[in-house]
C-alpha cells in the first residue's frame, strides 16, 4: 500500500475501524470522547458499548413517560460510578426501560489492542484491492476472479471478515450489552 496517498491511507483504515466497530458492538479504536443512549433493565447495574472505558463524565436518565429531547434528568455526580470494562453502578436503580439512560463517556484503546491492529491492515488492503460486492475484474484481455467459495464471510474477499479474523476479535466482542 505504498503507492497510497496518506488520506486513501487513512480512510481505508477508518473503513477498517468501522468493519471492527460493526463486528465487535463498540469502537475499539480509537479512543474517543461520544454520547451513548442505552437500554436499562433496571437494577443498580447498567451496560454501556464498550470494554475500555476510561471516563464518564455525564450521566442522564429519562423517565419511562418523558418522550421530549427535554425529558433527560442530569444524575448527580456521586449518585453513580463506573468501571474499566464499561458497566454503569448507581446506589438504588436506574429506570426501566428502552433509552432510559444517555452517557457522555471517553472509551477505546489508544492503539489497537493485540492482534487488532493486524487485523484491520488485513481489512484495508483487501478492500483496496477487492471492494466489497466485487467477484472478478477484467480489463482488455486480463480477468482476475476472487475467492467467493463457501459462506461469503469465510472469504475474506473485499470488506468480508475472515474466520481467523473473527476469531482474533471474538475477544473485543460485546455479548449481552447493548
Amino acid at each position: 500500500m505504498a503507492d497510497l496517498t496518506e488520506q486513501e491511507a487513512d480512510d481505508l483504515l477508518a473503513e477498517a475501524a468501522e468493519m471492527v466497530h460493526d463486528y465487535c458492538g463498540w469502537r475499539v479504536w480509537p479512543r474517543l470522547v461520544e454520547t451513548v443512549t442505552v437500554d436499562s433493565v433496571g437494577g443498580a447495574v447498567a451496560g454501556l458499548p464498550t470494554m475500555m472505558l476510561h471516563e464518564v463524565s455525564s450521566v442522564e436518565t429519562r423517565s419511562p413517560a418523558a418522550t421530549g429531547p427535554d425529558a433527560w434528568e442530569p444524575v448527580a455526580a456521586g449518585g453513580w460510578d463506573w468501571s474499566e470494562g464499561g458497566w454503569l453502578y448507581r446506589c438504588g436503580r436506574w429506570p426501566d426501560g428502552p433509552r432510559r439512560l444517555r452517557v457522555v463517556m471517553e472509551s477505546g484503546y489508544m492503539e489497537p489492542p493485540g492482534a487488532v491492529g493486524s487485523v484491520m491492515l488485513g481489512i484495508a488492503a483487501r478492500v483496496r484491492t477487492a471492494p466489497v460486492g466485487v467477484s472478478s475484474e477484467q480489463a482488455g484481455g486480463e480477468s482476475v476472479s476472487y475467492g467467493t467459495s463457501g459462506a461469503s464471510t469465510d472469504s475474506g474477499a473485499g470488506g468480508q471478515l475472515t474466520e481467523a479474523e473473527r476469531r482474533v476479535l471474538d475477544r473485543y466482542r460485546l455479548e449481552n450489552r447493548p
